[in-house]
């Protein structure tokens, strides 16, 4: 256990519901830590958002990022519920592995997995997390923000995963475009040499793409002959999802 960190959070869990303010000499009583200690950890936690100091009293409170992380925790949840079905019929029906993803950071987060009875898939497991550029979720994700957001990549955060990764900005920004197109998004073997995906967005009901759901295997039976039908039942999940989520699809 890395004690710096473990003192961060010590100082993050003495806040609560009745609990909402504390200053520097309050935490360093509960904490049994010298002042010095605590002035620390608070004002790195402060410049972070999880503590914003109260003008009036001078003491601390929780930032916005605490509240920023709850919600994408609260959003996995009733995502998890909502996709759970169509999951696992489309994991059943292909006999394959099934995903839900968040976008968080440039990064696609694995939030679900559903493997099919008996066939377990190692990776990526859920709580991972994939530069969104190298993944079909990803790139459904990516998708759909706005193009200034793409801009930001820069040449060198492209890495290859594989011979296959899209490393180019202009080539990334085609790949979008050809995704927001169709509806949906296909890796091959961009990640892991053998494996591809594809990939459908998930909306919300104000009509956002809040999640990405895919299905992955062997390239051989994702990209062969059912690939057609294999990407609309991905999109008809996908879209069965939404509808649970209150989207009007």
């Amino acid at each position: 256990m890395i004690q710096s960190v473990d003192r961060a959070l010590s100082v993050l869990c003495q806040f609560n519901a009745q609990v909402r303010y504390l200053g520097i000499t309050e935490l360093s009583q509960l904490l049994d830590l010298p002042k010095s200690t605590v002035h620390g950890l608070v004002k790195t936690l402060e410049s972070r958002g999880f503590l914003t100091q109260n003008p009036e009293n001078g003491k601390y409170q929780l930032g916005v990022k605490v509240y920023e992380l709850g919600m994408v925790y609260g959003n996995a949840v009733e995502l998890q519920s909502a996709a759970k079905t169509a999951a696992n019929h489309l994991a059943s029906r292909y006999e394959e592995a099934v995903h839900l993803a968040i976008y968080v950071g440039g990064l696609a987060v694995y939030i679900m997995k559903t493997e099919f009875k008996g066939k377990l898939v190692a990776f990526p497991r859920v709580g991972a997390s994939i530069p969104a550029y190298a993944t079909a979720v990803g790139k459904v994700l990516l998708a759909a923000l706005p193009d200034s957001d793409i801009e930001k990549y820069r040449e060198e955060e492209l890495f290859p995963f594989t011979s296959n990764t899209i490393t180019n900005r202009d080539s990334l920004r085609a790949e979008l475009a050809k995704v927001r197109e169709q509806g949906f998004a296909v890796d091959n073997e961009e990640t892991l040499k053998g494996i591809a995906c594809v990939g459908a967005p998930v909306f919300d009901r104000q009509e956002r793409v809040v999640a990405a759901l895919s299905i992955s295997g062997p390239v051989e039976k994702i990209l062969g002959e059912s690939h057609p039908q294999l990407v609309m039942d991905v999109i008809l999940a996908a879209r069965e999802i939404s509808r649970n989520l209150g989207c009007p699809v």
